[in-house]
């Protein structure tokens, strides 16, 4: 019967209690009764009213289309409430129900009286919220399976199990129920982007703030200059992206160019400029910085023709442009660090 003592000890450290005072109104509270009963049947789906859903937690905490979140502030004009005063919800809630959804709101939303983690533990805006900790732990707990505080000591899903424990305490919400994408708990948006993009910035409704995401989306995105976008590997080389591991994960933005950019590519920090063989064909603006959006076209990397060429039409002898030899179509082999000339 040893084998039932460290799975008894798990249990009882997941349902350790902290020193929190019950909340007198909670998610699950008003969950069934009042979201299910009443509002999910438009807010929900591929296009919810409003463009609104409250199929859950996180979702219900969400923005609303003018980028306020539905439930601030915690008083009655926050959007779940205020909407209650318009023609087309008056009376949808009873007095009851109303009270119930108005002392969630005003008690500040939080999702369950479990005291296990502390009480926004699932809240991106609240200073419990498990990512902060994850930050100031240094990933530890989603990595280190030997750690006390490993997510996989309670939680299915975790990117390191902890490999005796195959039952998990009731009410431990497998991590890949909020974390679904791709990857899970490690796609890459679940750190630096949002959703299936990779690169910041992140969802402005959970994360205010300056949106910088640098010229990320210039690099990442099709577009007339660069038909093929560059994957991450193309600035920051030479990590294991799949894990949290070495500078990765190290809260520094590290910058080191992939081989095929030349040996003189360069970035500095301070000013955000970088100087690479992408840029520094002979063109008008060999230099650019990462803050600094500007209109590039063929001359500003390289001239047109590049200096030595041709004047021919530049598909004569490269691939990957129009008819006319004016413009660069998707297939072009472009910004890859090689002359790629085809007869």
């Amino acid at each position: 019967m040893t084998w039932l003592m460290p799975a008894a000890l798990l249990l009882m450290s997941c349902s350790e209690t902290r020193d929190r005072p019950e909340l007198p109104v909670v998610f699950s509270d008003i969950e069934q009764p009042i979201l299910d009963e009443h509002c999910v049947v438009c807010h929900s789906g591929a296009e919810p009213a409003a463009g609104y859903r409250v199929v859950d937690y996180f979702e219900t905490i969400r923005c609303v289309p003018d980028g306020q979140p539905a439930t601030l502030p915690s008083d009655s004009t926050a959007p779940i409430l205020a909407v209650l005063q318009r023609p087309d919800h008056a009376g949808l809630l009873t007095e009851q129900e109303t009270q119930a959804l108005t002392a969630w709101v005003t008690d500040g939303a939080f999702p369950a009286n479990r005291s296990t983690h502390p009480g926004k533990w699932n809240d991106p805006r609240s200073e419990d919220w498990h990512g902060l900790y994850l930050r100031e732990t240094e990933w530890k707990p989603i990595v280190d399976p030997e750690r006390g505080d490993a997510c996989g000591l309670c939680h299915a899903g975790s990117p390191a199990p902890v490999e005796e424990v195959t039952v998990y305490p009731p009410g431990a919400t497998d991590c890949t129920d909020c974390h679904d994408l791709p990857g899970g708990v490690m796609a890459c948006g679940t750190c630096h982007g949002d959703g299936l993009r990779a690169f910041p910035p992140r969802d402005q409704c959970y994360f205010p703030g300056p949106p910088f995401g640098g010229l990320h989306a210039t690099h990442t995105e099709p577009s007339a200059n660069m038909p093929q976008p560059l994957g991450c590997q193309a600035c920051h080389f030479g990590e294991d992206y799949s894990m949290i591991q070495g500078t990765h994960g190290n809260d520094q933005v590290n910058v080191t160019f992939q081989p095929a950019w030349g040996p003189d590519a360069s970035y500095d920090s301070a000013t955000l400029r970088c100087a690479t063989t992408c840029h520094a064909r002979g063109g008008t603006t060999p230099e650019v910085a990462w803050d600094e959006e500007l209109e590039l076209d063929c001359q500003s990397c390289h001239q047109n023709p590049p200096a030595g060429h041709s004047t021919i039409a530049c598909n004569r002898c490269h691939r990957g442009i129009n008819p006319e030899g004016t413009r660069l179509t998707a297939e072009a082999p472009h910004i890859n660090g090689r002359v790629d000339a085809f007869p």
